[in-house]
C-alpha cells in the first residue's frame, strides 16, 4: 500500500460525513427548522435521516410548536390527522410524513385529497429519504 492508498481511505470517511451533514442541513432548510426551533412530532420517525436533523431540537406541545411533523403510516392514521390537529389548537404548518412509495395507502394523492377535504391548505412537499415523503399543510382560519 502506498501512502497515497492511506490518504484516500482516510479521506473517505471525512467526504463521507461532510455529504451527510449537507444532506442533513438541506433536510432543515426543507422543513424550516433551524436551531432552537420548537416543534412537535407525532408518531415515529421513520427514517434516521429525520431522527438526526430533528434529535436536538426542543420539542414543543402542538399548540406551541413553530413546527408540526406528523408521521402516517396507515390510512386510519391519515383519516385521523386533520380532527387531531384541529383538537390541538395548531395554526402552523405542519408537515405529514408519508411512504411516498405505499400506493393506496398513504401516497401523496390521498394526502393531500385528505388534508383539503378537511379545509387545510396544502402548500408543497419534498423527499425525506428511502420512499419517504412529506407534504406540508397549514389549517384552516380558526
Amino acid at each position: 500500500m502506498t501512502r497515497g492508498d492511506k490518504m484516500g481511505e482516510a479521506e473517505a470517511p471525512g467526504r463521507m460525513s461532510r455529504a451527510l451533514a449537507t444532506l442533513e442541513t438541506r433536510l432543515a432548510e426543507r422543513l424550516g427548522v433551524t436551531q432552537g426551533t420548537p416543534i412537535a412530532v407525532r408518531g415515529d420517525l421513520p427514517v434516521p435521516e429525520l431522527v438526526s436533523v430533528l434529535e436536538d431540537l426542543p420539542r414543543a406541545l402542538p399548540w406551541d410548536a413553530k413546527v408540526v411533523l406528523a408521521v402516517v403510516r396507515t390510512r386510519d392514521q391519515l383519516h385521523a390527522l386533520p380532527a387531531w390537529l384541529l383538537e390541538c389548537g395548531v395554526a402552523v404548518p405542519t408537515w405529514v410524513v408519508h411512504g411516498g412509495t405505499l400506493v393506496g395507502a398513504t401516497g401523496a394523492a390521498m394526502v393531500r385529497d385528505i388534508l383539503r377535504d378537511a379545509g387545510f391548505t396544502t402548500l408543497s412537499s419534498c423527499d425525506i429519504a428511502s420512499g419517504w415523503r412529506a407534504l406540508r399543510a397549514v389549517p384552516p382560519p380558526l
